[in-house]
């Protein structure tokens, strides 16, 4: 088995309207690798171009919850990360979650400062913001790569390129197409005239038509391999991406494609155990997990989506303490999805694909809800608000203010968190959360709050202080969030 050289693959990430997808439309536009000239003619969730004679990969998913899903699984398949960060607008709450991800993933970082093409701009600005979250650029004396570009003009994108084409040199990148098959589920949809198909990235040996396949607990045999080109191909070589069609369900984002039989020996079995699969799936289905549930007011969600990526992006939104999920597909809203809303009284969600008027009239003669969407932040904002108003009858804490942990300290063997107060005033008085990812991870007690030398006992919006904690096992980490508040007496 020989090592050889394949693609780097890269993700773009950054926060919303800084620029991600003009970035990726341009490059879509400019060189992308097939047998002719043409470029994309169908969306398969990734695409390669060709650079002075080396080929990069770029995935283009839904950021953050596709490529924070793969990681849970264990599937690095990124190479190097692009952050884009508009030269206008600096570091935004976006950013600061794909820095968490990058971090995370320890994966290469280049950092593209888009939109220098308009009035005004100031780079500076971007590149000081991401040093405040550990991101150092060499201007600033660290070792990440910051390139000013105009992805809308072009501007730039050549110098980002040979960037990314020199990280890639140094990692080394390789794979061994004579291995047994590992690809990566990036993408997976359910439709009525194509049927199944699945977006992978193959990392390790060749993908082949009529091959076996499987991921988790789907079967397959490969039908059909096509590029992002609709070029009908015989094989796939590592570093490269390619539509299925021939997996009996979708599989899930993240999932790993192999070949059984370049598993199971001919000793042991010549296909892979299917009942141990069917027993493994069925258990989980039957599995109740209401006994770990407390008994509060939730919402019943049903929800269907066009593709599993989009779909993985929804269900990490959503808030388990009040929201209840009946059920989860790929594909358009059908009978079983009414019968299970009726039982349920569930709200039916549809991201993406239409509702027949079949559908429609049955729902409405059956007093189901359904609610559509083709924008995912509008579906997210809605659901969110839908959750909080389930929850308001039992809120008795009323948030007073928030900050942000920017930079850690340690002076005099006390541990001193530097904050920014992003929303509201925080007192001394006030009670805490220590807030993690998203989560509440601790309930703190504050020893003193500094401006400077100063001892203060509160602060407003948009000032900076520092915190001690009484507790002293209690670390702080960069990007953690305070939240002050104050408990509503009842009358």
């Amino acid at each position: 088995m020989a090592q050889k050289s394949r693609p780097a693959i890269v993700t773009i990430m950054g926060h919303v309207d800084h620029g991600k997808t003009t970035l990726l439309d341009y490059l879509r536009k400019s060189n992308v690798v097939a047998g002719e000239a043409g470029g994309i003619t169908q969306h398969i969730g990734a695409y390669s171009i060709s650079y002075k004679d080396r080929d990069i990969t770029f995935i283009d998913t839904p950021g953050h919850a596709a490529f924070n899903k793969m990681r849970e699984r264990g599937a690095k398949i990124t190479d190097i990360v692009i952050l884009v960060v508009a030269a206008n607008d600096g570091v935004k709450p976006q950013t600061v979650e794909s820095i968490r991800h990058i971090k995370n993933s320890k994966v290469p970082v280049v950092v593209a400062i888009n939109k220098i093409d308009l009035p005004d701009v100031n780079p500076d600005m971007a590149k000081a913001g991401l040093a405040e979250h550990g991101l150092v650029v060499t201007d600033y004396g660290g070792d990440i790569e910051a390139i000013e570009i105009s992805a809308l003009k072009g501007k730039g994108i050549d110098k980002l390129l040979e960037t990314i084409n020199l990280v890639a040199e140094l990692q080394e990148i390789t794979a061994d197409p004579d291995a047994p098959l590992e690809a990566v589920v990036i993408e997976s949809s359910k439709d009525a005239k194509k049927g199944v198909s699945a977006t992978v990235i193959v990392k390790n040996g060749t993908l082949k038509v009529k091959q076996d396949i499987y991921a988790d607990s789907v079967l397959g045999r490969v039908k059909k391999l096509a590029s992002a080109t609709a070029e009908n191909l015989d094989n796939v070589l590592p570093g490269y991406a390619a539509e299925i069609i021939g997996f009996k369900e979708a599989p899930a984002v993240g999932s790993i494609v192999k070949d059984p039989n370049a598993i199971y020996s001919q000793d042991d079995t010549n296909e892979l155990d299917k009942s141990n699969l069917e027993k493994n799936e069925e258990e989980w289905a039957d599995f109740d997990f209401s006994e770990f549930v407390e008994a509060k007011p939730k919402l019943d969600l049903i929800i269907k989506a066009d593709v599993e990526g989009t779909l993985e992006a929804i269900l990490q939104t959503i808030d388990p303490d009040s929201t209840n999920l009946i059920s989860s597909g790929v594909g358009s809203i059908n009978e079983s999805d009414l019968e299970m809303a009726i039982t349920s009284d569930a709200l039916i969600i549809s991201f993406h694909s239409k509702v027949s008027k079949k559908i429609k009239t049955l729902a409405k003669n059956a007093g189901v809800r359904i609610k559509s969407y083709d924008v995912i932040y509008k579906l997210i904002e809605d659901l969110q608000k839908s959750m909080l108003k389930l929850m308001e009858p039992t809120i008795d804490e009323i948030v007073v203010g928030e900050a942000e942990v920017l930079q850690l300290f340690e002076m005099k063997g006390e541990k001193i968190a530097g904050c920014k107060v992003k929303t509201g005033e925080i007192k001394k008085t006030d009670l805490f959360h220590l807030k993690r990812d998203g989560e509440i991870i601790a309930d703190i007690n504050v020893k003193n709050m500094m401006h400077g030398k100063e001892e203060i006992s509160q602060v407003k919006a948009k000032n900076e202080f520092g915190i001690t904690l009484r507790n002293k096992k209690l670390d702080f980490k960069v990007g953690d969030i305070i939240v002050a508040y104050r408990v509503e007496e009842e009358e």
